[in-house]
């Protein structure tokens, strides 16, 4: 009986070690890879609620394909823009389209780098409830 315990004992030891061991040993899952900038979203959006679920609209042919600029939010800021719904990038120019702090929709148009604003138009309505 003596030589059965120690048998016994290593059995135990080696089922908990392994039981120890097992998720160490699991294969991992593979480390995902950055997405990939696509043309027709920039790489990196400005971080920001201001820029949630927008909507990249690519209508210029001279462009089309070719990576987005990175838009400069203080500019739009500055301009009044704290919500932007749509980007549009059509004739040379960019035009942002969003919401300013009253609610109010405001076209911004910049240049086709995105960085300077060209031109601002307001509309005087409320049109985010869609009335």
């Amino acid at each position: 009986m003596k030589p059965i315990l120690p048998i016994a004992l290593l059995a135990a030891v080696g089922l908990a070690g392994a039981a120890v061991a097992a998720p160490a040993l699991a294969p991992q899952p593979a480390p995902q890879k950055p997405a990939e900038a696509r043309a027709d979203r920039p790489a990196a959006t400005p971080a920001g609620d201001m820029w949630s679920r927008v909507h990249w609209d690519d209508d210029d042919s001279a462009r089309r394909g070719q990576p987005w600029p990175r838009l400069n939010s203080a500019a739009l800021r500055q301009a009044g823009m704290v919500k932007v719904r749509e980007v549009e990038r059509d004739d040379g120019e960019i035009e942002v389209e969003g919401y300013d702090a009253r609610g109010r929709e405001i076209d911004v148009t910049m240049d086709a780098a995105g960085q300077r604003v060209l031109r601002v138009d307001r509309d005087d309505e409320d049109d985010r409830w869609g009335d």
